[in-house]
């Protein structure tokens, strides 16, 4: 089994558990098929060493991690979910912002990083700095979290929790409404736009309250709407025309 899954990674998911709990075959397999650090042992799941391995070939793998690896900022990177350096260039000034569901836990479906990943693809849409809600680790003044009937939009007058870096900026004991108002404002500022992806089964929770803070802020909102199971590829692209 050993050898099948150094040539198919696929192969991890019949093997024994004796092989699921080692090291170098996991990686062996993850090399290859990113996605298979779900049927891999718990306790290499939480190992960022295998983490890493099989974001950097898959991605969206990343929601498999556990032990809170997939809000680790070097797997976020690896994954393509960050960019490499905060200073990274880009061509356009006006700065965007993404309304997804969250898509890094296991039992969510990976579409919102799909989409994510396909942006930063996409000839038009990469020229735009743009903020995933996902890559970032929120707290919540919400003891729901996700509560539209919570009073909180975000803004300094409703959030209670809108704690700062040393630069004034959202970090990650912030509010997510707050960090998320925060740059829905820079979007706007900058003549910028949100994305809303809305996956089968219509918005979640949060993308709603997202939305009431959009109309609040006045920002440009561009909607793509599916009704599949899965990402396609052509689901950027539309998306790219329309902002154009």
């Amino acid at each position: 089994v050993l050898a099948a899954v150094k040539t198919d990674g696929g192969a991890l998911e019949y093997a024994d558990d004796t092989l699921k709990s080692d090291k170098d075959c996991v990686l062996a397999a993850v090399k290859t098929h990113g996605n298979v650090l779900k049927f891999a042992a718990n306790a290499l799941r939480e190992d960022k060493d295998v983490v890493l391995a099989a974001v950097r070939n898959t991605g969206v793998a990343l929601k498999f991690a556990l032990g809170n690896l997939n809000q680790d900022p070097d797997c976020l990177k690896a994954s393509g979910l960050w960019d490499e350096e905060e200073g990274d260039h880009y061509s356009r000034q006006e700065q965007a912002i993404l309304s997804v569901k969250f898509s890094l836990a296991e039992q969510s479906t990976p579409y919102a990083t799909q989409f994510a990943l396909a942006m930063k693809k996409d000839p038009y849409l990469k020229n735009f700095k743009t903020y995933n809600p996902n890559a970032w680790c929120k707290e919540s003044c919400d003891p729901d979290f996700t509560n539209i009937n919570h009073p909180c939009r975000g803004t300094r007058s409703t959030c209670t929790l809108p704690n700062t870096d040393s630069e004034g900026k959202p970090c990650n004991t912030s509010c997510w409404r707050f960090a998320f108002r925060f740059h829905q404002e820079v979007s706007k500022d900058t003549n910028g736009f949100m994305i809303q992806v809305q996956e089968k089964g219509g918005l979640g929770a949060g993308q709603q309250i997202e939305t009431l803070m959009a109309q609040e802020a006045g920002i440009k909102v561009f909607r793509t709407i599916t009704f599949l199971d899965s990402f396609r590829d052509y689901h950027v692209p539309k998306a790219s025309k329309a902002v154009k």
